[in-house]
């Protein structure tokens, strides 16, 4: 079962501070909690659009769109498309099975393992939600995340995709290495080389799974959300649109967008959500990240909690409150 596609932006709003409810850590990337203490997931629901409007209708490309979209030959059919047709499914070197007992689809694609989570029953097109997790993959590894999306899942008909870093452990670092321990040498992927792999894992499930061509729902934690701004959205960022949930994490692109940032159609109707804590250590980062993805014309949306250190609020609550909103719910 693989439903949905997930990404999640936010029209241009002011900061908001919010402080947390109290509560117990929820799961740790390598130190880093993906989930603890509960935060307000208030998004104005307001600036979002509907991803099924014809607004959304962006033009991916990728292998499962039977050719490519840009090409005079597809034009046509590329104009009247909504979803991929792509069938098949794809796959499976094992299934896993999380603690409610539904079971999914263990695979990998260019070069990156990934798990996939179908909903029961799907009336049409899947939706796809794409969780890129944080230093350590502990949120991966375990399926925590996986288990607290698939009831939001369920109820929009998408199918819950969550992929494993190139080199197991962190998005943001290049694929060479893989040296996960805290004393590992700096290395970032500056060339945005790991984006590759995930838009790999999203044309395999494209092709595999008939699924819609409006947004996706992108879900990044910490390091995940680093390698969301930094790098998939500077190179990918027009052929995949999506809702990004980018919590504790973000960072200005190092590089030049390869495709024409400046362009309304391009962009079409991604959204960009921040959330983050007043004493997270990159809030620096995501502070200078926000104002400039706004000024490059993304519908931006910030919230800063107070109180509250890196990845210390419920993160998985959050994403699905910041999906809910991107659907005017």
């Amino acid at each position: 079962m693989l439903p949905l596609v997930a990404l999640v932006l936010v029209a241009c709003s002011t900061g908001v501070s919010v402080t947390p409810d109290a509560g117990d850590d929820a799961g740790v990337d390598a130190g880093i909690p993906d989930g603890a203490i509960a935060a307000d997931t208030g998004v104005d629901a307001s600036d979002v659009g509907n991803p099924d409007s014809a607004s959304d209708a962006g033009n991916p490309d990728s292998a499962s769109d039977a050719g490519n979209p840009d090409s005079a030959s597809d034009a046509g059919d590329a104009a009247v498309r909504t979803s991929t047709g792509g069938s098949g499914g794809v796959a499976c070197t094992r299934t896993g099975t999380l603690a409610s007992g539904r079971t999914y689809c263990v695979g990998v694609l260019g070069g990156s393992e990934f798990k996939l989570e179908l909903p029961p029953a799907p009336t049409g097109p899947l939706r796809l939600v794409a969780f890129l997790h944080g230093d350590g993959a502990v949120a991966y590894l375990d399926d925590s995340t996986m288990e607290a999306l698939v009831p939001w899942a369920d109820a929009h008909g998408a199918a819950v995709l969550a992929v494993k870093s190139p080199n197991a452990c962190a998005w943001w670092q290049h694929p060479t290495q893989t040296d996960c321990t805290p004393t590992a040498p700096f290395m970032p992927d500056l060339d945005g080389l790991n984006a590759d792999a995930l838009r790999a894992v999203l044309d395999g499930v494209r092709a595999g799974y008939d699924v819609t061509l409006g947004p996706a729902f992108y879900y990044g934690s910490s390091g995940g959300s680093v390698f969301l701004t930094r790098s998939f959205l500077r190179r990918f960022g027009d052929r995949y649109p999506g809702y990004y949930a980018l919590n504790c994490g973000g960072e200005r692109s190092p590089k030049s967008f390869e495709w024409d940032v400046m362009n309304p159609a391009k962009r079409g109707p991604t959204r960009l959500y921040f959330t983050y804590g007043d004493l997270d250590f990159l809030r620096s980062d995501i502070e200078v990240a926000i104002p400039y993805f706004a000024g490059l014309g993304f519908p931006t949306d910030s919230v800063m909690l107070t109180a509250t250190e890196h990845c210390a609020f419920d993160t998985n609550g959050r994403a699905q409150a910041v999906f809910s909103a991107a659907l005017g719910e």
